[in-house]
């Protein structure tokens, strides 16, 4: 197993916190001491918005096709599309830009933070809000949309206040990028750092059953997943970045320090990609449900 370079800022112990609702520890405490997890990425936002990926143009045309089909004459205007655990907005101006002008698009997020780091323009908005208890009246909206965050939600109750936000006809959209650790020995690595080094990290965290999930919602049928697999390519300092934008690593950070992170980091990419050319496959995972009367 690859192992982490020796050296300053190793830290006395493990840092143990309680388990996150997908059954796995949370990786890391608020920034102010306090239990609320919501704020957990706070000191992260700046990497967050900096780093993180977006989305393959195959997968937002999808999950906009998937709206459209559902769309009635009913439906409020303008519609409403809203982004539950948006971040720093990633997400949020991907609707933007795939469903153009006309909808009213919201980011929902709890953090402070990360609602700073979004920003506005782009005519998008952000409020505060949780998932399982979003700011919006009954049959208001025409997409529910978790990307990159329902495995940090008490899931059945995220379903439940989907179908009742949702219009009948109206979709709700689970959106990931996970790291296909079977096309890439640089991958596997770098998941094993993690998985040696985090708090009970495992990388098939995310491995649930998320259709079956939704199908089990009352008002919620229907559920299909869509799949594309694609390629990132990144510089040395990009890679470290991405990593250090991660709440995943940041218990990694924690543990071990974070100039101990970087160095290995930075010593994987030189050992798989000696050209400098860091190459990540991606498995970008779109499941769907339509809210049914």
């Amino acid at each position: 197993m690859h192992r982490f370079p020796e050296g300053p800022g190793t830290g006395p112990g493990r840092f143990v916190s309680e388990g996150g609702p997908d059954g796995n520890e949370d990786p890391m405490s608020t920034s102010d001491g306090t239990d609320d997890r919501t704020q957990m990425f706070d000191r992260l936002s700046d990497h967050y918005r900096r780093f993180r990926p977006g989305y393959p143009d195959s997968v937002l045309d999808r999950l906009r096709a998937h709206v459209l089909d559902g769309a009635r004459g009913s439906w409020p205007y303008p519609w409403l599309l809203l982004d539950v655990g948006s971040g720093t907005g990633i997400s949020t101006r991907s609707l933007r830009h795939g469903f153009g002008p006309g909808p009213r698009v919201v980011g929902v997020e709890p953090g402070h933070a990360m609602r700073g780091a979004a920003g506005g323009g782009e005519d998008v908005e952000y409020v505060d809000g949780r998932a399982e208890e979003v700011p919006f009246p009954d049959a208001s909206a025409v997409l529910v949309l978790a990307a990159q965050a329902v495995h940090w939600f008490d899931r059945p109750a995220f379903y439940a206040e989907a179908a009742r936000l949702l219009v009948p006809g109206g979709t709700v959209a689970v959106l990931d990028n996970d790291r296909d650790w079977t096309a890439s020995a640089f991958v596997d690595a770098y998941e094993a750092l993690m998985e040696e080094h985090g708090d009970d990290y495992r990388r098939d965290y995310r491995a649930f059953d998320t259709a079956g999930e939704m199908e089990a919602q009352d008002g919620l049928a229907d559920a299909v997943e869509f799949t594309a697999a694609w390629t990132r390519e990144l510089d040395p300092d990009g890679l470290v970045g991405t990593a250090l934008s991660s709440s995943r690593m940041a218990a990694v950070v924690r543990n071990i320090g974070e100039e101990r992170v970087r160095a290995a980091v930075t010593a994987l990419a030189a050992e798989h990609f000696p050209d400098g050319n860091v190459r990540i496959p991606y498995l970008t995972r779109l499941r769907l449900a339509r809210r049914v009367p």
